[in-house]
């Protein structure tokens, strides 16, 4: 007598794992791919942002100069977030203006973002009374 050693099934649904897993990889990988660039660009906001502010704020001292300002801003910016990081200064009796232009570091290739922050800080100066 003959039996089969497993009853035929005939009722499985679904994918088989190997298949699955050829499926989802791709897309946890491009899932946390683009979770990091998220990160990049973020930290890389952050960076410029505070390094123009900290330009401002020294190119507007009193008795400062612009490139008091651009010194301060280039060193706040050099923590590696940003590339080709470029910094402008410009002074006037009552504003000091500070932008920080750079590019942000890629995960993902072939998707180059450009940061571009300005900060205004009031020109200290005295006045007659």
């Amino acid at each position: 007598m003959c039996r089969p050693t497993s009853p035929p099934d005939q009722d499985q649904r679904g994918l088989s794992s190997s298949v699955l897993s050829t499926i989802l990889f791709p897309l946890v990988l491009s899932a946390l791919w683009l979770a990091m660039q998220w990160a990049m660009l973020s930290w890389a906001q952050a960076t410029a942002h505070a390094a123009a502010q900290d330009g401002a704020r020294a190119a507007a001292a009193l008795d400062a100069t612009p490139a008091h300002g651009q010194a301060a801003a280039a060193a706040a910016a050099d923590n590696g977030s940003l590339d080709t990081v470029q910094v402008t200064a410009n002074r006037t009796a009552r504003l000091t203006t500070v932008t920080v232009t750079g590019m942000a570091l890629r995960v993902i290739p072939g998707f180059p973002v450009r940061i571009d922050v300005t900060a205004t800080a009031p020109t200290q100066r005295l006045t007659p009374s």
